[in-house]
């Protein structure tokens, strides 16, 4: 059972869901997704889709160091895109991000219409990731690249005590590890694995959260 199979779940728990990810450390790990996206100077502007985007936490701090693209964040819960909405209107991005509501194994998307594909925390909670991953192949253009941040299966560093004052990310923390274990968590032999079978290439990984998450990225 898998919390994306009731998205009424996501309806109800949305605010608090926001409340504990609007932290920096939180924040930073979304932006440093854009380490991967593609330069794009003297080159049409790129065009990224958000996979599971939530309250909009990533597309906003994507946003920010990345103002060359525009970005399309999708989730499945109308309460997440409302609060994503107002949190990008209160960020003045608006020109930068818009919101759709759709489910990720059946993307309302043309193939070859982004650059970048993302997500963040989100490919673990999905019962079909091959299916994810195939519709997010089958969207991105050639060249295009997919790269994500995943709860991470392994060993961690002293995560406490760098970050014991900070209250929301320890208790997004403490609720996180534990739901990620039932669900599947990916590391640096598994990552990969799982996007080549999708026919994702020159794949890797890097960490992210003191060791608590893992980057994967792909190139079609």
């Amino acid at each position: 059972m898998r919390l994306l199979d009731f998205p009424w779940l996501f309806e109800l728990g949305a605010p608090i869901y926001n409340w504990f990810n609007a932290q920096n450390v939180w924040r930073a790990s979304c932006a440093r997704l854009t380490a991967h996206f593609p330069r794009t100077e003297n080159a049409p502007r790129a065009r990224v889709l958000d996979l599971g985007c939530g309250p909009g936490n990533t597309a906003i701090e994507m946003a920010r160091v990345r103002p060359d693209v525009f970005i399309v964040g999708l989730d499945l819960a109308p309460t997440m895109l409302r609060l994503a909405q107002n949190e990008t209107r209160r960020a003045r991005l608006t020109q930068n991000i818009a919101y759709v509501l759709a489910d990720a194994t059946a993307l309302p998307f043309a193939e070859n219409t982004f650059d970048v594909t993302t997500g963040h925390s989100f490919l673990y909670l999905v019962g079909d990731r091959a299916g994810v991953l195939r519709q997010a192949y089958r969207v991105l253009r050639r060249g295009g690249r997919w790269v994500s941040m995943e709860p991470r299966d392994g060993k961690t560093s002293n995560w406490i005590a760098k970050h014991w004052t900070n209250v929301r990310f320890m208790v997004s923390v403490l609720l996180w590890r534990p739901y990620s274990k039932m669900h599947g968590r990916l590391d640096e032999q598994k990552f990969p694995e799982t996007l080549a079978r999708a026919g994702f290439q020159n794949n890797g990984t890097e960490l992210a959260i003191e060791g608590l998450g893992i980057i994967g990225f792909g190139e079609k």
